[in-house]
C-alpha cells in the first residue's frame, strides 16, 4: 500500500501526490462509516414507510417528557446561581447569618447639587424637604417610621445616616442654625467620616467648606420571606415602589442625557435614588422587553428557511410548510430538554432565556443539511428510499455534530458555578431531543412534503385539488417541459429565478468560485499561514483576558439606576469594602485583652483602613473606654490595665452596658441566653474596613479582581491566626461571595473550555474514524475558540459568569461548520482538489445557510438592553464569522493540502446498495430490496 504523501516542493511550485489505496485507517474509517451509514438508511426508511407512526410515536414521547415541567423549579437568587456553592465565603455567611440574619434593607438617596455648593444653608433644607416628603408616603397603612431600623436614644426614631442627622431631620432645627457649616465641623466627625456622606468634599485648614453632593442612607427593616426560586418582602417593596413613584422614577418618567435620572423637580438638587428592588426591577424590566425578541427570532428564522429549504418562490418546489415543521420539532425539541432536566430537578435561572437561540441555531443547521441530501438523491426512486438516503448520508454527519455538542454540554454540567451548570443541563438535552426528533419528527414531515411534491401540489395549500387554487393554478408537467425546452421561465416559478446548482446561489458560488481557488497549493498555503498568524495574534489578546465585575452591566443604559451608580462611583467609589470580624463561642473574658487589640491589629495590615472614626466599630474596645470613664462597670472590679478583674462580674457588666450608654453596639452581641448573660456570649461581630481596591480603567472605575482576591484570603488568613480570641474567629463581607467568583471563574472558563475540546476530539475521531480527518476537524475548532477569545478581548469583553456560558455554547457551535465539512470530504472520491471542490458544492451550502440562520435568530438581540443578550449576540457573531471562515476556508485549504484518503469503495458500495432499495447488512451484503417501480410512497399513505 502507498501511504498518502503531503504536498512537495518542485521548482519553486507546489504538486499534489494523491493516492489510490487506503491505508489501516482509511479502512477502519470506510468500516464505522459504512456501518453507520446502514443504521440510519433503516432508521430513515422506517420513519418514510411509517410517516405517522413515527410523528404519533415520537409526540407521545415527546409529551412524556415535556409532563417534566411541571417539577421545574425557577431559582432568581445571585448567591444560589452565580456563587461557587461550598466555597469558603458560603461557609462564613452561613455562619454569620445563624447569629445575625439580614435583617436590614437599604434604600440610598443620593442628591448633587445644581448649584455650587451641597452644604448651603438652602440646600440642606430642600434635602430635609425631601427627606419629609418621603416620610409621608404610605403604602397600605405602613410608612419610613413604622418600617425602618428603630434607632435607641432621643432624636430621629429611624436609624438614618446623613449630614442631615445634625439637625435631627428637622427643619426648624436647621432654619434655627446661623452657620450649618460651623455645626458639620463642630460634629466630632473626622474628614474620612464626613468624605462618607458628602461627595467631592473640599477642606481648609481641616474644615469642611463645600460638597458637590449629598448621601442619605435609610436603613429599613427586612422581612424577606422565600418566594419561589427569589425572595419576597411585600412590605418594604411595597412602600420602596411608592417612594420611587413619588421620585418620578417610573420608565416613562426617566429623563436621560448624558446620564439618565429621575424626574424628581428640585432647582437645587438631582435625585440619584438607589432602592433595594432597585436591581431587580432594572434586570426585570430588560427581560420583559427582551421577551418579543424570542418571537421576533422564530419568525425570521421561518422566513429563512422558508426562503432556502426549497425552491425560491416556486408553487411546487418551495417548502414554506416544512420550514413551519422545522420550527415545530425544533420547539417540541426544546420543550423535551426543558421537561427532561426538570425531571432529573435542575432549577431553571433567567440566563435560560438564551436557549432558545442556542436551540434554534443548531435545530435549523441540522435541517438544512438533511433536505441538502435528500435534494442530491435521485428524484426517480421512491420517496421512502430517497429520505432513507439522506439520513444515511445525512444522519452520520449530523449525528457526529449533535453527540459532540451533548458531551460537551453534559461536561460543563460539572460547573462550581449553579448557573452554568444548569443551563448546559438543559442545553445538552435539548441538543439530545433535536438529534432524535429531526431523525424522526422532522423526517416524517419531509416525507409528506416529498409526496406533496410527486403529486404535484401547491405549498401552501397542499390539501386543494392537483391543479392548485383558481388564483394561483399549478402548470402542468407538459407545460413546464415546453417552457424547458423553449428556454423560458418554469410557469411554477412566481417571481424570483432559481440557480441551476442543487445548492443554489451559495452553493454555486462555493462549488465554482471558491473551492477552484482553495485547491490551488500557493492560496492554501498562504490561507493556513494567514490563519495562524491571526492565531497567534488572538491568542496574544486571550492571555490578556481579565476577570471583572460586570454587575453593573445587567443594568440597562437607560434606567435611573445606570446614573445613580455612575454618581455613586464619581462621588464615593474610592471608599473601601466592610468587613464584619465574627468570634463564635468561647470565653470572652479570658479574650479581654486580645477583643481590645483587633484595631492596633487591623492598624497593621496594609490592606486595611486605619481604625479610625466609623471604619471600624469595636464594643470591646467601646466597653473598656466606657469603663474606664466611669460610664460602665458600676460596682466592678477593674484591674490596673481597665480590664474587669472577675468572670462572675464581666458579662452582667457588659449586658447593662449595652442597655445604657453602649445601646449602639447592642446588636452586635448574641447572648448564650439574653435573660441570663451570665451564661455567656454565643457570637460578636465587629467591623472594619478593607482598602479600597477599584482602579480606573478605560475611564469608568473597575474592581481589581486580582488584588480584591489576594486581600480577601489574606484577611481571612490572618483573622483565623488570632487564636488568642474567644471561639473561633471569621473574616467576613456579602461582597466576599463575588469575590470567590473571581477566584475560580477563570480557571473554570479554561477548565470548561479544555474539556469540550478533548470531548470534541474523542466523538470526532469514534464516528469520522481517522486520526487525520480528526485532528485537521478539530485544530479548525480549537482556532475558531482561540480567535473567539481574542476578539472578546479586542471588543472589550471581560471573563465573567455570562462570557463563560457563552463560551461554552460557541464550542458547541462552531464544531457544526467544521465536522460537516469534514465528515463529507471522507465520502467522496477523487483527488484531494476534486474532492474538496464536491464537499463545498455538497454540504457547503447547508453549512452556509445554517451559519446565517444562526447569525440571524440573534440579529434582534443587537439593539438589547440586556448584557445577556448584547453578549450572545457579541458571541455568535463571532462564532458565525470565526466558525465559518475556518470550516469554510481553513479546512478546505488544510483537507487540499495534507487530506486524508476517502472511505473509498466501501462508502460506494454502500451507495450502490442503498439506491437499490435496502441497506446493507452488517456483514456488507445486500438485504432483499424492491424493485424501484415497485415501492409505494409510504405503508400508511399521504
Amino acid at each position: 500500500h502507498k501511504p498518502s504523501s503531503p504536498p512537495t516542493w518542485l521548482f519553486g511550485h507546489f504538486r499534489m501526490i494523491e493516492t489510490t489505496q487506503k491505508d489501516i485507517f482509511g479502512q477502519m474509517a470506510a468500516w464505522v462509516d459504512g456501518k453507520l451509514q446502514s443504521r440510519f438508511y433503516s432508521i430513515g426508511h422506517f420513519v418514510a414507510s411509517r410517516p405517522c407512526s413515527s410523528i404519533g410515536m415520537t409526540f407521545a414521547f415527546c409529551i412524556l417528557c415535556i409532563a417534566g415541567l411541571s417539577q421545574l423549579t425557577s431559582e432568581s437568587r445571585a448567591d444560589k446561581l452565580w456563587i461557587p456553592q461550598g466555597t469558603n465565603a458560603q461557609l462564613d455567611e452561613a455562619e454569620y447569618t445563624q447569629f445575625f440574619p439580614p435583617l436590614v434593607r437599604r434604600e440610598s438617596l443620593l442628591l448633587e447639587s445644581k448649584v455650587d455648593n451641597a452644604v448651603s444653608k438652602g440646600f440642606l433644607e430642600a434635602a430635609i424637604g425631601l427627606h419629609e416628603a418621603l416620610e409621608e408616603v404610605e403604602f397600605e397603612k405602613d410608612n419610613l417610621r413604622s418600617l425602618c431600623v428603630q434607632q435607641p436614644g432621643e432624636g430621629h426614631p429611624c436609624q438614618i445616616t446623613s449630614v442631615l442627622g445634625f439637625w435631627n431631620y428637622s427643619r426648624a432645627v436647621l432654619t434655627a442654625d446661623a452657620d450649618p457649616l460651623a455645626t458639620i465641623n463642630g460634629a466630632g466627625k473626622s474628614e474620612e467620616d464626613i468624605r462618607r456622606m458628602l461627595g467631592d468634599a473640599s477642606f481648609v485648614d481641616g474644615k469642611l467648606v463645600s460638597a458637590a453632593a449629598l448621601s442619605i442612607t435609610y436603613f429599613v427593616q427586612s422581612n424577606r420571606e422565600l418566594d419561589g426560586g427569589g425572595y419576597s418582602d411585600p412590605r418594604a417593596e411595597g412602600w420602596e415602589e411608592e417612594a420611587l413613584k413619588m421620585l418620578k422614577c417610573e420608565t416613562d418618567q426617566v429623563e436621560c442625557g448624558d446620564i439618565c435620572t429621575c424626574a424628581y423637580d428640585s432647582p437645587l438638587f438631582t435625585v440619584f435614588p438607589n432602592f433595594q428592588r432597585s436591581g431587580s426591577d432594572a434586570f426585570g424590566s430588560v427581560i420583559q422587553g427582551d421577551v418579543g425578541l424570542i418571537n421576533a427570532a422564530f419568525l425570521i428564522m421561518i422566513v429563512f428557511m422558508a426562503i432556502n429549504l426549497g425552491g425560491l418562490c416556486h408553487k411546487i418546489n418551495s417548502r414554506i410548510l416544512l420550514a413551519l415543521g422545522s420550527m415545530i420539532s425544533i420547539v417540541l425539541a426544546g420543550a423535551a430538554g426543558y421537561g427532561l432536566s426538570s425531571w432529573l430537578g435542575f432549577i431553571y435561572s433567567p440566563v435560560h432565556s438564551v436557549l432558545p437561540f442556542v436551540i434554534l441555531g443548531i435545530g435549523v443547521d441540522d435541517s438544512f443539511v438533511i433536505m441538502n441530501a435528500f435534494d442530491r438523491t435521485d428524484k426517480s426512486l421512491s420517496t421512502a428510499v430517497r429520505i432513507a438516503q439522506a439520513l444515511s448520508h445525512a444522519g452520520v454527519s449530523v449525528l457526529v455534530t449533535s453527540l459532540t455538542d451533548f458531551v460537551a454540554f453534559t461536561i460543563s454540567v460539572s460547573s462550581a458555578l449553579p448557573a452554568l451548570s444548569s443551563f448546559c443541563m438543559y442545553a445538552a438535552f435539548s441538543v439530545i431531543m433535536l438529534f432524535l426528533l429531526q431523525l424522526t419528527f422532522f423526517a416524517a414531515l419531509a416525507t409528506f412534503d416529498a409526496g406533496r411534491v410527486s403529486r404535484r401540489r401547491i405549498d401552501c395549500c397542499p390539501c386543494i385539488l392537483p391543479k392548485g387554487c383558481p388564483c394561483c393554478p399549478v402548470a402542468s408537467e407538459e407545460a413546464v417541459a415546453e417552457a424547458a425546452e423553449k428556454g423560458l421561465k418554469d410557469p411554477n416559478q412566481l417571481c424570483c429565478s432559481t440557480s441551476k446548482h442543487e445548492g443554489g446561489l451559495v452553493g454555486n458560488f462555493l462549488e465554482n468560485c471558491l473551492a477552484p481557488q482553495l485547491v490551488k497549493p500557493p492560496v492554501a498555503v498562504a490561507v493556513v499561514v494567514c490563519c495562524a498568524a491571526l492565531c497567534g495574534v488572538c491568542a496574544w489578546q486571550a492571555s490578556l483576558l481579565d476577570t471583572q465585575d460586570t454587575q453593573r452591566s445587567f443594568i440597562p443604559d437607560n434606567h435611573y439606576l445606570s446614573g445613580t451608580l455612575d454618581k455613586t462611583d464619581l462621588y464615593f467609589g474610592t471608599l473601601g469594602t466592610r468587613v464584619n470580624l465574627i468570634t463564635t463561642g468561647g470565653d470572652y473574658f479570658q479574650s479581654q485583652r486580645a477583643l481590645t487589640e483587633v484595631g492596633d491589629r487591623i492598624r497593621a495590615l496594609d490592606i486595611m483602613e486605619p481604625p479610625t472614626g466609623d471604619t471600624f466599630t469595636s464594643w470591646a474596645a467601646s466597653f473598656k473606654a466606657a469603663c474606664a470613664a466611669g460610664r460602665a462597670c458600676e460596682g466592678v472590679t477593674v484591674d490596673s490595665e481597665g480590664f474587669v478583674a472577675n468572670s462572675i462580674d464581666y458579662y452582667p457588666a457588659v449586658a447593662a452596658w449595652l442597655k445604657g450608654s453602649g445601646s449602639r453596639y447592642g446588636k452586635d452581641i448574641i447572648w448564650v441566653n439574653s435573660a441570663q448573660p451570665s451564661d455567656g456570649i454565643a457570637a460578636a461581630r465587629m467591623t472594619a474596613e478593607l482598602k479600597s481596591l477599584s482602579t480606573v480603567i478605560d475611564g469608568e472605575l473597575q474592581l481589581d479582581s486580582g488584588a480584591a482576591v489576594d486581600a480577601m484570603i489574606k484577611l481571612r488568613e490572618v483573622v483565623r491566626s488570632w487564636t488568642d480570641l474567644p471561639g473561633q474567629s471569621v473574616a467576613y463581607s456579602p461582597t466576599f461571595l463575588l469575590w470567590e467568583t473571581f477566584r475560580i471563574i477563570k480557571k473554570e472558563m479554561f477548565l470548561s473550555i479544555g474539556l469540550c475540546l478533548a470531548a470534541v476530539f474523542v466523538i470526532t475521531l469514534m464516528l469520522v474514524a481517522h486520526p487525520l480527518a480528526t485532528f485537521l476537524i478539530w485544530i479548525c475548532v480549537v482556532v475558531t475558540v482561540v480567535d473567539i477569545l481574542g476578539f472578546m478581548n479586542m471588543i472589550g469583553l471581560a471573563i465573567d459568569s455570562v462570557t463563560v456560558i457563552q463560551l461554552v455554547i460557541a464550542v458547541g457551535l462552531c464544531v457544526d461548520y467544521a465536522a460537516h465539512v469534514g465528515h463529507s470530504f471522507m465520502t467522496k472520491e477523487g483527488t484531494r482538489g476534486e474532492r474538496v471542490i464536491a464537499t463545498l458544492g455538497d454540504v457547503g451550502s447547508a453549512v452556509m445557510n445554517g451559519g446565517i440562520s444562526t447569525f440571524l435568530a440573534t440579529l434582534m438581540l443587537a439593539g438589547s438592553q440586556s448584557y445577556v443578550f448584547r453578549v450572545l449576540f457579541l458571541s455568535f457573531f463571532l462564532t458565525v464569522v470565526l466558525g465559518l471562515a475556518h470550516g469554510m476556508i481553513l479546512l478546505p485549504s488544510l483537507l487540499a493540502l495534507v487530506g486524508p484518503e476517502g472511505y473509498g469503495s466501501s462508502h460506494k458500495n454502500a451507495e450502490k446498495v442503498v439506491s437499490e432499495g435496502g441497506p446493507p447488512n452488517s456483514t456488507g451484503a445486500k438485504t432483499a430490496s424492491v424493485p424501484n417501480e415497485t415501492v409505494p410512497e409510504t405503508s400508511e399513505g399521504m
